[in-house]
């Protein structure tokens, strides 16, 4: 081979590599969003576990996010002592559906966690969670054990006491109820219901708390995002209690910015005066636009 042909060759061999080492990389996560078009999927009906069921359906089933033999982690909010009308805390039914898919996916353990607020054995009982997880086959662990991390490319959040249950799992489903906050957060949804993964939510309030959700919710990026908006908290949130709106609706996705813009138009709340929706949008987190992403239905 002559020696031009050699360099030529050569040449149009390191480009492919580059760009299959580009190809890689978009495909790791980070920058997922701009290599793909963003979906959710929406569904809207009786009963909170068939709907559930549907949306999960309608982005592939759980066999696109849950393997033969992986360990799960499922983070519901269940952060109140509040029953299952007051809508403080994800319907137990939908976190009952996640969990029947999951173990019909093939998953070894199942595990339903919260670090949450009030007690977390009432909370664990009174929310319906705990009896809806046992029934269908999964484990719910207490919020006891956590394990120091360092989120490298955090601004604010450089570190944090994250639970050992979510730092194990192959899969994380993040399945929030959607509701409303104080001022500062405007709306709980998807990255919110994050902060029950740390163990020091003070420092998020006493820091920067919209920067703070949208770096844990980059550390922490679960696979499979479950909105339950079946019920929705209005007034009052996060704690409630509250106006309540029946919605009969769950949404879901792998985009939790764009689910979380979803989730704001429910409350009547826009979009743009969330912080955290807008600089995890920044950071390449997923699409604030909805006119941008591409919305099943049934």
């Amino acid at each position: 081979m002559e020696r031009r042909e050699f360099l030529k060759r050569s040449l149009w061999a390191l480009a492919a590599a580059g760009l299959a080492g580009r190809i890689r990389w978009l495909k790791s996560g980070v920058a997922q969003g701009a290599a793909e078009t963003s979906e959710i999927a929406v569904v809207t009906g009786d009963g909170e576990e068939n709907i559930t069921f549907q949306a999960v359906g309608l982005m592939g089933g759980m066999g696109r996010f849950v393997k033969k033999g992986q360990k799960v982690v499922i983070k519901p909010n269940i952060a109140w002592n509040r029953n299952v009308e007051q809508a403080a805390n994800t319907h137990p039914e939908v976190v009952k559906a996640l969990v029947k898919m999951c173990r019909q996916a093939g998953a070894s353990q199942v595990v339903v966690i919260d670090n949450t607020c009030n007690p977390w054995n009432l909370t664990y009982v009174t929310s319906g969670i705990e009896a809806a997880v046992k029934e269908a086959g999964g484990l719910m662990k207490p919020p006891v054990s956590f394990k120091k991390v360092t989120l490298e490319k955090a601004v604010v959040l450089k570190e944090a006491e994250v639970l050992e249950e979510v730092l194990a799992a192959d899969v994380v489903i993040n399945v929030p109820v959607v509701k409303v906050h104080g001022s500062q957060a405007r709306v709980t949804i998807s990255m919110k219901n994050l902060m029950g993964v740390v163990k020091d939510r003070g420092f998020f309030h006493r820091s920067d708390l919209n920067r703070c959700i949208a770096e844990i919710s980059s550390f922490v990026r679960p696979v499979l995002t479950v909105l339950d908006a079946t019920r929705v908290l209005l007034t009052r949130g996060p704690q409630g209690p509250g106006e309540v709106k029946v919605l009969k609706t769950v949404a879901a996705g792998t985009d939790f910015v764009a689910l979380d813009t979803y989730g704001a138009t429910l409350l009547g709340v826009n979009p743009e005066t969330v912080g955290h929706i807008q600089i995890a949008a920044e950071m390449g987190l997923g699409e604030k636009d909805l006119a941008r992403v591409r919305i099943r239905k049934n």
